[in-house]
């Protein structure tokens, strides 16, 4: 069967990479004794599969990742046994059976929602920008990528963008589709604040990842 894990990424965590989270579930679930089906061939490896990797230094409670084990244990069982094999910088939330023909979590995301901890001081200029930026119906804006740089239309990639108290929340285009960071949307925001040039927030998190249409992937399966 295929369980999708929800889980966090706090403390010193926030600063290993993806693939030493994946190097990690996998001991996890040894260390849990949760049998994993694995791939065939001449080098044989569980089949493990995470949703959107997360930038160096965010936390998150929020994550996923889909996993084949074999049949014969319960969602519960399998939430207890992870829980006990893991620590509090890589909390596991909850696990989910998907159903034979949903997605994998890597192929459904369309969204991901975000908290930026910002200054006292930065607030009121931040949620005005906010406020400008949601009013525009469109907003182009240019992104380097590995080769080049091209200019595209930032706005139809937020679909919040709310500024309470000393927090920023905004669910932003991720997945294969268009994929907005937040450190992108803030350095924009900062721009028409007109704050200091390097100001930052003060902490970036992740809350959830999400299909195209708002459907958190936690909330598939059973």
């Amino acid at each position: 069967m295929i369980i999708r894990v929800r889980f966090g990424k706090e403390g010193a965590l926030r600063f290993i990479g993806h693939l030493d989270v994946l190097r990690t579930f996998q001991k996890i679930f040894r260390r849990a004794e949760i049998p994993m089906v694995y791939s065939q061939g001449f080098s044989p490896h569980p089949i493990m599969s995470f949703a959107l990797p997360l930038g160096l230094g965010l936390s998150s409670e929020g994550e996923y990742l889909d996993a084949e084990i074999e049949d014969g244990m319960t969602t519960a069982e399998i939430l207890s046994r992870l829980r006990a094999a893991t620590s509090d910088e890589l909390p596991v939330y909850a696990v989910r059976m998907l159903p034979e023909k949903a997605g994998n979590a890597m192929a459904s995301v369309g969204r991901a929602a975000y908290r930026l901890e910002i200054p006292a001081e930065y607030a009121p200029a931040i949620a005005a920008a906010a406020e400008m930026l949601l009013a525009e119906s469109s907003h182009i804006i240019s992104k380097k990528t590995k080769t080049q740089t091209v200019s595209f239309d930032l706005r139809p990639c937020i679909y919040e963008l709310t500024c309470r108290s000393q927090a920023l929340f905004m669910t932003l285009a991720a997945g294969s589709k268009a994929n907005v960071k937040p450190e992108l949307v803030w350095e924009e925001l900062s721009r028409g604040a007109a704050l200091a040039e390097g100001a930052k927030p003060l902490s970036i998190r992740r809350l959830d990842l999400m299909t195209e249409d708002g459907t958190s992937l936690g909330d598939i399966g059973e």
